[in-house]
């Protein structure tokens, strides 16, 4: 299978795959939270999705299969949580703009209390499964993953000594431990009351 961690998507090629992504999540419990709206919500995560696409290229990977169906996004430990100078770097900073300022808070809310719950069982040399999605229309033809094995030899190559995740998706629970993740942490965010997973797999 290509994937663009070998050779650097083309802007063309990193917008199909964050239309991809924004497809994916359109329906996803914690993204609904995020965005009630729903008529806006896939262009709205499309917009979010894009830049986290350029972190995943500067700062871990990018896996995307040939017909742009399947897309994730990693990073490595070190540059997980993101710095204020990555996040300004990579477009991140308007995330505001793009999605709203009361959808970025309650963004950022859920997701800070996950990542110091992740960041207290992370191993050294982590790296860590940002986003990974499959476009609806595909869904069923083992995708996933194919994606996520491939981001999994490659933060291997790189060294990294464990791949770790979270879901906000009670169904993707089986899906991550099918594919050898064990389940570390879940919880309940207060603020949001959405339960959450956290995985880890070894790599070494």
């Amino acid at each position: 299978m290509a994937t663009t961690t070998e050779r650097r998507p083309t802007v063309a090629q990193q917008k199909a795959a964050a239309d991809t992504l924004g497809a994916a999540f359109a329906r996803d419990p914690f993204m609904s939270y995020v965005l009630p709206d729903a008529p806006s919500r896939e262009r709205k995560l499309a917009k979010l999705f894009l830049p986290t696409m350029r972190c995943g290229l500067r700062y871990g990977g990018v896996e995307v299969n040939p017909d742009g169906k399947a897309a994730l996004t990693w990073l490595s430990g070190g540059d997980f949580p993101l710095r204020l100078s990555q996040v300004i770097r990579s477009g991140l900073i308007w995330t505001p703009l793009n999605i709203g300022f009361s959808a970025t808070q309650r963004l950022e809310d859920h997701e800070d209390v996950c990542d110091r719950e992740l960041l207290n069982r992370a191993p050294a040399g982590f790296a860590y499964l940002w986003i990974v999605g499959v476009h609806p229309e595909a869904r069923g033809q083992g995708l996933g993953r194919l994606v996520i094995q491939s981001a999994l030899n490659n933060m291997r190559t790189r060294g990294h000594t464990a791949c770790l995740l979270r879901t906000d998706t009670e169904k993707n629970v089986s899906f991550y431990e099918h594919l050898g993740f064990q389940q570390i942490h879940s919880d309940t965010v207060p603020g949001s009351n959405l339960p959450y997973w956290l995985f880890s797999q070894d790599l070494v």
